[in-house]
């Protein structure tokens, strides 16, 4: 029982201690955040393999603001209205077609695109190169 407390205790400090960032520059609503945009508190550099560097941001954070990992969204890779490429691929079969996202996602979060050569919805899962797993 004491090792699961002293366990938690040193979690709850290193996230206490963990350095919080703030923009340097504004850093409008869907916009990447990058290494140049931010700094800590301090005033020094952010490490490149943070993981809020590559996120987008819910809402316009200005300069001197924080930008934490509360206020940021894994980067959308397909938008609203995109033409994407949809894949159905059982065993060796593998059908390819474009259609249009119906809604913003990310990697590996559900969308419904419109088959444009079908006119049928189909819902799939963003894969991480953009493009679309038919389910």
């Amino acid at each position: 029982m004491s090792a699961l407390l002293s366990i938690s205790a040193s979690v709850a400090i290193m996230l206490n201690s963990a350095a919080s960032f703030v923009a340097t520059d504004v850093i409008r609503s869907g916009e990447k955040v990058m290494p140049t945009n931010i700094s800590t508190e301090a005033g020094s550099a952010a490490p490149v393999d943070h993981p809020v560097i590559g996120r987008e941001v819910r809402r316009t954070v200005y300069a001197g603001q924080e930008v934490s990992m509360g206020n940021t969204q894994p980067a959308r890779l397909v938008k609203r209205n995109q033409v994407v490429t949809l894949k159905y691929i059982k065993g060796g079969l593998e059908i390819t077609t474009t259609g249009r996202a119906m809604s913003e996602a990310a990697a590996q979060q559900e969308v419904t695109v419109l088959n444009l050569d079908s006119r049928k919805m189909v819902h799939g899962v963003v894969q991480k190169e953009g493009w679309v797993l038919a389910q």
